[in-house]
């Protein structure tokens, strides 16, 4: 459960992000309401449980390169939206996945709390 808010958060944030770079009206109510916004945050969902079932940071990463490129490639077939969608979603699949892939190496060298 942790994973897929983590990956919730982090694909609205980098949604919002990109999709500001992309709308011209700077209003937030423009920029939350983009398919951009959406599909990055359908990427760090299914990110987010892709990275509660494997356990090797590295596949975490390569699976969040190809769900992104998915993710937004399904999006530009079913709305048109041609903003160059296997890069994009490649870009924002890697950024989730490094999330993802350095939670898992820092979790290894955390000490153990010891309870009696």
């Amino acid at each position: 459960m942790r994973n897929i808010s983590i990956g919730i958060f982090v694909g609205a944030l980098l949604g919002i992000l990109i999709s500001s770079y992309f709308v011209n009206d700077y209003t937030f109510e423009k920029i939350i309401y983009t398919k951009i916004t959406l599909s990055a945050l359908i990427t760090g969902f299914l990110c987010g449980i892709y990275a509660n079932f494997h356990l090797k940071p590295f596949y975490i990463f390569l699976g969040c390169l190809f769900i992104g490129a998915a993710v937004f490639y399904i999006k530009f077939l079913i709305t048109g939206h041609h903003y160059d969608p296997v890069n994009m979603g490649t870009f924002t699949g890697a950024i989730i996945g490094f999330v993802f892939y350095t939670i898992k190496k820092t979790r290894k060298y955390r000490r153990p709390s010891y309870r009696k």
